[in-house]
């Protein structure tokens, strides 16, 4: 949904008819969906590479979903980036999201949300935990919790999604690295989410670097 702000929303499916909105996190945009021990996830391939973006998707086994990586680099600190993701990225508006903080501080922020869509609304709590690691990087991990309630209606879908967003310091800034895997519930087949949620990882991280490097976030659906 990560991580989330988590909150990318991905781009308009068509499901028995019906249009459906998926969200990829916040960051934007995403429980763990985590693959089993003994299975070892296939190799990662390359979906695109432009405009400094290298996006890369890989199957897990158990999930309906792939895992996605978005990398990219920008011309300020890991710390930069690591404040802007637990501050202004997680309030940055969605017309289409309602979002509640449960929890909120400079290390770790719970939050929850539920997802407006003309078929069914999508539902899920999140926590990012920012981990210092050595020579400087910064890691900020996410995953949906289960004992985080949303006050979503009995009829709202469970999204799921766990990943990470890794800032390692470069000679011209940070290495920015986001990888997540989202599995946005109910019943739309994964083929018709694969454009949407690669469209969300990419829109996120496009964001991230934006807002950490003091620029203009750019417009996206549900803005």
């Amino acid at each position: 949904m990560a991580s989330m702000h988590n909150s990318a929303v991905g781009r308009i499916l068509a499901f028995r008819g019906k249009p459906i909105r998926s969200v990829a996190m916040l960051f934007c945009a995403v429980a763990a969906c985590s693959p089993a021990a003994a299975a070892q996830p296939s190799p990662w391939r390359t979906l695109s590479n432009e405009d400094g973006i290298h996006l890369e998707a890989r199957r897990v086994a158990g999930e309906r979903f792939d895992e996605l990586r978005v990398s990219t680099s920008l011309k300020v600190s890991p710390d930069a980036v690591a404040d802007f993701l637990l501050g202004k990225y997680l309030d940055a508006r969605n017309k289409n999201i309602r979002r509640r903080f449960i929890q909120r501080g400079p290390e770790v922020v719970v939050w929850a949300d539920v997802l407006r869509t003309p078929v069914a609304d999508r539902c899920y709590s999140m926590r990012f935990e920012r981990q210092d690691l050595a020579d400087g990087a910064v890691r900020v991990k996410f995953a949906s919790l289960d004992e985080a309630g949303t006050g979503a209606a009995p009829d709202c879908v469970a999204l799921r999604s766990r990943g990470e967003w890794l800032m390692t310091p470069s000679a011209g800034g940070t290495r920015l690295v986001y990888a997540s895997l989202t599995d946005i519930g109910g019943n739309t087949p994964a083929f018709m989410a694969k454009g949407p949620l690669t469209s969300a990882a990419v829109s996120s991280v496009r964001k991230v670097v934006a807002g950490a490097s003091g620029l203009a976030l750019p417009r996206g659906l549900g803005d």
